[in-house]
């Protein structure tokens, strides 16, 4: 009777390890031209159909493989790159596990035609499934062509798996990236479906490399890093700025010309661009990194994209000062200007303030916002909050609008010379009545109606004191705007309640109501008289490709103009053109970050809220008359209580509360 545990079979052993080595087209693409690097290649040329599903083709021109030598390239771990243990710790080669070729080959039909240069005739391999169906003589040149075709025919369940081949296909074109910028000496061939999207010069410059991928326009705007440190030598480049990202996925990293991914090197460059890159992007950057084979390990993972150093903290700090030090001339970058819920008024000289007596008549009639004569743009003081000006006594650039039923204004008495202990206009505090002046002025936008399924708040205030989300009740008695606090926040004092406005969140939901609103009515989009060329590489380009509806919904149209470069022909209409460019890229880095099916009008609701985030900035300095309308929009219940990510707008703070916090009620 035989035992329960027993020795697999070698075709069951060939599919476990197929899997871990060979993922998706990508994997089994990156094992190829791994061993092509090896073999010495200066030319590689990669082509994909189906998103290297039922077919793709790795050529190159290297040293090929001897006939002797042809069968047992197709075994498990037989390799020509390392001989005993010790060669473990110092790896010089990209590939030298000895079992990428047998795992490809037991999941898929592989042909191998290949030729060295001693052999005047070269040799054509058929496996199928791990199977050495036949080998016989060819006419070939020098080098080694592998055609794979219908990965994982006999593995269904891992079949099933893999995502759309146009995503695939991603997979693929991301690769490709790594790989050009990985070895600026060799020339790369991509082609898919028939079309070239990448070709190298291979003239073993890293800047013609980086042209390639991300076209001029991002060469000249990133830094070259060129330095040495604790024996290791960093050359490469650096994008901040406008060259930030939304994600780490343009993060590019070799070591010893090796692609790794390194949670360490990608903090080290981040600390030492700190203050140069936008708020929420992280620094694009293509590094090089130099250092002795036996103080690195790459036998970690199958797929050899992770790394560990012996001495992480010197690699870390040689890093960060190296990128430092490169970017030693590069100013902090400034933050983006927020668009305007009202329009700027231009400036205006100083103005004396008169206060006068506020008649009956005066109260009933709407508040004009007028800009104060402190500038808007100021530096920031460490201050609690920030009062608003109250409106100078200068003529309205409009004439008021009436309001129903009040009575005429009668002409006002010339005025009186303010007395010397008068407290200044600018530290009075304003004071809203009904029915608010700017809430009349917008009413032509309704607000739209809450979604089937509103997002659920998540945010809260930490604090002892309790809060709540809160509404603000129609304005029918007066408001009191305090003023700001760290210009994020709105105090506002109604009745026994403070309440703390949050400005970025109103902004998102307003900009994101109104874009709702003209999506509905198929009027999001505005042409642009003049298109905005902004370059990409060729998987974003793919990535807009495939979402050019949604895209087109919202207002976005991009068209190809020329290698690496997009046109944007039309925009959102609540946005200006200077937004146009971070805004695509914004949404590359969504779309890149995206995992698993994701429904249209998800997709769509996420994108816009992306572009309404677009629109305002926490921290950025409002005028008067945008926070008089942000708050009269919150009073009047013209906005759903929540931003489009589901953060509450309002949060009060009691009387009560505040009194037991310092201990005034017993």
């Amino acid at each position: 009777m035989a035992g329960k545990i027993q020795l697999l079979s070698d075709e069951v052993i060939g599919k476990i390890a197929a899997g871990e080595v060979v993922e998706r087209p990508a994997a089994a693409i990156k094992e190829l031209v791994e061993n092509s690097l090896d073999a010495g290649a200066s030319a590689v040329t990669v082509e994909i159909r189906d998103g290297g599903i039922s077919y793709f083709r790795v050529t190159d021109n290297g040293s090929g493989i001897r006939g002797e030598d042809i069968r047992m390239a197709f075994e498990r771990h037989a390799t020509s790159k390392i001989r005993r243990t010790d060669d473990l710790f110092s790896i010089q080669t990209l590939g030298f596990r000895g079992e990428a070729l047998a795992s490809i080959a037991a999941v898929a039909h592989v042909t191998c035609t290949t030729r060295t240069k001693a052999d005047q005739s070269g040799i054509k391999v058929q496996n199928n499934g791990g199977t050495i169906e036949s080998i016989e003589e060819a006419a070939c040149p020098e080098g080694t062509t592998f055609v794979v075709r219908d990965l994982f025919f006999n593995t269904p369940v891992r079949l099933k798996f893999l995502k759309k081949p146009v995503t695939e296909a991603g997979y693929v074109s991301d690769l490709m990236m790594r790989l050009i910028l990985s070895r600026p000496d060799v020339s790369f061939r991509y082609i898919s479906q028939g079309k070239t999207l990448y070709h190298s010069a291979g003239d073993g410059k890293l800047s013609s490399a980086v042209f390639s991928i991300y076209g001029r326009e991002m060469l000249r705007s990133m830094h070259e890093v060129d330095g040495h440190q604790a024996g290791l030598i960093l050359k490469g480049f650096v994008g901040v700025g406008e060259s930030g990202r939304g994600s780490r996925n343009h993060q590019s990293f070799f070591i010893n010309g090796r692609y790794m991914k390194s949670s360490i090197l990608s903090a080290a460059v981040e600390a030492a661009c700190r203050e140069r890159v936008l708020s929420g992007k992280y620094p694009t950057c293509v590094l090089h990194l130099t250092m002795p084979y036996d103080t690195v390990d790459v036998n970690v993972h199958p797929n050899k994209l992770e790394v560990r150093f012996q001495n992480e903290a010197a690699v870390a700090e040689a890093v960060e000062a190296i990128v430092a030090d490169a970017l030693a001339d590069k100013a902090p970058v400034e933050q983006p200007d927020v668009l305007r819920l009202t329009p700027e008024p231009p400036p205006t000289v100083p103005v004396t303030v008169v206060r006068q007596p506020v008649t009956a008549s005066e109260t009933a009639q709407p508040e004009a916002a007028v800009r104060s004569a402190v500038p808007p743009k100021v530096e920031k003081k460490p201050t609690v909050g920030t009062e608003i000006p109250q409106k100078a006594a200068i003529p309205a650039k409009n004439p008021p609008i009436p309001t129903p039923g009040a009575p005429a204004e009668k002409p006002s008495a010339p005025p009186k010379p303010a007395p010397d202990d008068a407290i200044p206009a600018w530290k009075q505090p304003l004071v809203m009545r009904s029915p608010s002046a700017l809430a009349q002025h917008y009413n032509a936008e309704p607000a739209v109606p809450p979604p089937a399924n509103p997002l659920k708040p998540t945010a809260s205030l930490v604090s002892p004191i309790p809060v709540q989300q809160t509404i603000l009740p129609q304005a029918q008695a007066n408001m009191r705007i305090i003023g700001t606090l760290f210009d994020s926040y709105i105090l506002v004092e109604y009745a026994d309640n403070l309440m703390l406005i949050d400005q970025q969140a109103v902004h998102e939901r307003v900009m994101f109501d109104r874009m709702m609103k003209a999506l509905d009515q198929h009027r999001c989009g505005q042409e642009m008289l003049v298109p905005m060329i902004v370059s990409l590489t060729r998987r974003e380009q793919q990535l807009l490709d495939e979402h050019a509806r949604e895209l087109a919904d919202i207002g976005l149209v991009v068209e190809p103009f020329g290698e690496n470069e997009v046109s944007i022909r039309s925009i959102p209409m609540i946005l200006g053109q200077p937004q146009a460019a971070g805004l695509l890229r914004d949404i590359i880095d969504q779309l890149e970050n995206e995992r698993g099916v994701v429904s249209l009008e998800k997709r769509r609701a996420a994108i816009l809220a992306l572009a309404c985030k677009r629109s305002v900035r926490s921290g950025e300095r409002l005028n008067d008359a945008d926070i008089r309308e942000l708050v009269s929009r919150v009073a009047d219940k013209r906005v759903i209580p929540a931003s489009p990510r589901g953060t509450p707008l309002v949060v009060a703070l009691n009387k009560t509360d505040i009194d037991r916090r310092f201990r005034r009620m017993q």
